[in-house]
């Protein structure tokens, strides 16, 4: 039977009707949600389980997203022209075609791991990722072997995108299922804190590196060390991920013919395509306030390399430390949606004031602290919104349904952020062309949501 008629839209403050209290509420067995009788064993599996998700996560996102923290450098060496902002272009151009594979990624590695198990959906891309990285850690420059290092770049990054397509899917739904009902927003909102916990240690490395080595020697080897650290810590995820339970949910398909996308399609579209958009909003805000900012300030308001890190550094900790708290939030307010309303609005509010503060004063000092706040109210728009998306799919096609609606959204509008970013400002001549941009998507992202039924409280299967 169809769920799209679970969907209609419940009053932003109001609970859908006949929704289970989050406190009483219990999973099945199918769901793996510890009921009240949980033994101590059993929630420590759970724990683990859910301890290896985040790490790997995190480890996972720092692999794919440390690209854009040295998207300024990696332009020069790789995409040489004789306008920089033309070489950034490109660089920019090349981060966002990361994304383009991710939707593939997310139906072929969703359906594995909906077919094969979480577990088994979650060392595998782990591996591709790796594999990835380490090729961009090892490839020479333009200037070594021409043309085909951009080429090798962007088949390395066309890999990176496939994997984290299905990253999302697998580790999301272990953080959902996992663990007891009334807890499922904090869980699930660790999935963001594990992608802020990746900014941080990107942009951290990225300013210590900027700091410590001369700029000849960033150019010439510095800027691969992430990468290779990236290839380097990729085995302690896959060895964390041996405590996930052996979870293949063969039994689940046998009522549709294992046919997991078909299903998706017939029965969820349409909960995919509001998903899509609203998450528009969330990776939209991320890409820019978290990724793009310190190249904004490098190549925009002309802020040196060294001290432009550190605003990424700002926004992945804020992120870190607010979206569990916001995901809590939600578990004791009983609503998804609320939260998610007031955070985007608020930041919708605040990005004009705060980008003519950037460029009005161009400094540390200013634009730090400002994108912090803009993340604090990022992360309470944000962070419920992973359980509210893995809740509107039943689990035989959540993996697959939550990573195809996410991927989608993040190549359509985050991949491409930065792009639009800096394509805005040089044919306008306006350097706050990015607010606009970002409220805009945020807008619409509500309306989205709105749609959405109201998920808090509710039993999965």
């Amino acid at each position: 039977m169809s769920n799209e008629r679970a969907l209609v839209a419940d009053p932003v403050g109001a609970s859908s009707a006949g929704a289970v209290p989050a406190d009483r509420c219990t999973g099945g067995a199918a769901s793996g949600e510890a009921g009240g009788g949980a033994t101590g064993a059993t929630e420590a599996t759970s724990k683990a389980a859910i301890a290896a998700a985040v790490i790997g996560n995190w480890l996972e996102f720092f692999d794919f997203t440390v690209y854009g923290f040295f998207a300024v450098t990696i332009g020069k060496l790789y995409f040489p022209s004789s306008d920089p902002t033309t070489s950034l272009l490109l660089s920019v151009g090349t981060f966002a075609v990361g994304f383009f594979t991710r939707p593939i990624g997310s139906v072929v590695l969703g359906i594995y791991a909906d077919r094969r198990g979480r577990k088994a959906g979650l060392n595998l891309t782990i591996l591709l990722m790796a594999f990835s990285t380490v090729a961009i850690s090892l490839t020479p420059t333009y200037a070594q072997i021409g043309v085909a290092a951009p080429v090798i770049i962007v088949l390395a990054r066309l890999l990176q995108g496939f994997s984290q397509g299905g990253e999302f899917g697998a580790a999301t739904t272990t953080l959902v299922e996992r663990g007891s009902a009334r807890n499922r927003g904090f869980r699930a909102s660790w999935q963001l804190a594990s992608q802020g916990g990746a900014a941080l240690l990107g942009s951290g490395t990225a300013a210590t590196l900027a700091t410590l080595l001369p700029a000849d020697a960033m150019n010439s080897w510095g800027w691969r060390i992430p990468f290779l650290m990236g290839f380097l810590i990729a085995p302690v995820g896959v060895y964390l991920r041996r405590s996930l339970p052996d979870d293949a949910l063969t039994q689940h398909h046998a009522a549709f013919g294992g046919n997991v996308l078909g299903e998706l399609l017939r029965h969820h579209k349409k909960t995919m395509l509001l998903i899509t958009l609203a998450v528009m909003g969330g990776t939209v805000s991320t890409y820019i306030l978290t990724f793009y900012m310190p190249t904004y300030a490098i190549h925009t308001l002309g802020l040196p390399q060294k001290l432009s890190m550190w605003i990424g550094v700002a926004s992945g900790l804020t992120l870190l430390i607010m979206c569990p708290l916001f995901g809590w939030w939600s578990d004791r307010l009983g609503r998804r949606k609320l939260p998610i309303f007031i955070g985007r609005l608020t930041l919708v509010v605040m990005l004009y004031p705060a980008f003519w503060l950037f460029n009005a004063f161009p400094s540390l000092g200013v634009i730090m602290p400002f994108t912090a706040l803009m993340m604090v109210f990022y992360s309470m728009g944000s962070a419920p919104q992973f359980a509210l998306m893995s809740e509107s799919f039943p689990k035989q096609v959540r993996a697959t349904g939550i990573s195809v609606a996410y991927a989608l959204s993040v190549t359509i509008f985050g991949g491409t952020a930065q792009l639009v970013a800096t394509w805005l400002i040089k044919v306008t001549g306006n350097n706050l062309a990015p607010a606009w941009y970002v409220g805009g998507c945020i807008l619409l992202s509500l309306i989205a949501v709105g749609q959405l039924q109201e998920t808090a409280g509710k039993a999965l299967d």
